[in-house]
């Protein structure tokens, strides 16, 4: 009987063996021939690169452009070629209490003295998201938006969400008009600013991850916000206003509040000085700038809204 049979175990040993050298071996001949195969074709599109006619980027120093490998552009990203900013570092703020950043989009208006009014009797400093404003006197309030110490960010120049959402071509032409218009008035060149709508909205949805991708390659810190006011709608009392940032602020270290200051909101001039008292006590209010870490939103965020 072959089976069990001393010469049976003696087959099985040797082919097993056999197998032990065999198996390696095969495997090791493939690998070496994937491996080099794909040496070559590594090295064929190593060669088409340095072969093509790639763009360059000259905006940023201290950068070895020659040995980076870049991507076809886009047309819009050689518009504007002034259109840039340093970008900085972010940094913790310096101090040992909770921090409240009060923004206020959609100014100047008839109401932004008032509004500067009560922060500079409280000593506290802001952040305003500003748009264009033909209003008597609104060159006197940008100006003094910077001259008091408040930090002033683009929001848009037309406020058209269909006009600026359109593509990044036309949020670009209108973010460059009305930052030549705020650097023309008051001097200093705006590197922060706010989307209408917040980042991501149901008129930008199809194309916010282009949008933001560009404006970020240009140095643009952009700010969502964390506290919403509620002063968007226009049946908000100053009441209602005040008990939404303070329901917002709750225990949060770091709080980017959401304020309007637009020529409708006086329910939100009147909650300022109160929204002020609460928090005073406890918390430091300080002005946004680009070293403060931004709150940005996600596609599941649900507070979207300007």
């Amino acid at each position: 009987m072959y089976f069990g049979s001393v010469r049976f175990f003696k087959h099985l040993i040797l082919s097993t063996v056999a197998l032990m050298i065999i198996i390696p071996t095969v495997l090791a001949v493939y690998f070496g021939v994937h491996n080099h195969r794909s040496k070559l074709l590594a090295e064929h599109y190593r060669k088409q690169i340095d072969s093509a006619q790639l763009p360059k980027l000259e905006h940023l120093d201290g950068v070895d452009y020659e040995n980076v490998i870049t991507v076809p552009s886009y047309e819009y990203q050689t518009a504007y070629p002034d259109l840039y900013v340093e970008r900085a570092a972010f940094a913790q703020p310096d101090t040992d209490r909770p921090v409240i950043y009060l923004t206020f989009d959609d100014g100047p208006s008839a109401n932004t003295a008032q509004v500067l009014d009560t922060l500079k009797a409280n000593g506290i400093k802001a952040t305003f998201f500003v748009v264009n404003s033909d209003l008597d006197g609104s060159e006197d309030l940008y100006r003094r938006i910077v001259n008091e110490g408040h930090t002033i960010g683009i929001h848009t120049y037309s406020h058209r969400y269909t006009d600026i959402y359109s593509s990044v071509d036309s949020y670009l032409a209108d973010f460059e008009k009305m930052f030549t218009k705020v650097y023309e008035i008051t001097g200093v060149k705006p590197d922060i600013f706010r989307f209408p709508g917040g980042s991501i909205n149901v008129y930008n949805q199809d194309m916010y991850m282009e949008l933001i991708a560009e404006m970020l390659r240009r140095g643009f810190t952009y700010y969502d916000w964390n506290v919403a006011s509620g002063d968007a709608g226009q049946t908000f009392t100053a009441q209602q206003i005040e008990n939404a940032v303070v329901q917002g602020v709750g225990n949060k270290s770091r709080s980017i509040v959401l304020l309007h200051d637009s020529s409708t909101k006086q329910a939100t001039v009147a909650s300022l000085q109160n929204i002020i008292d609460h928090f005073k006590g406890t918390h430091e209010f300080m002005a946004l700038d680009n070293t403060v870490q931004p709150a940005v939103f996600t596609y599941k965020d649900n507070n979207i809204g300007d």
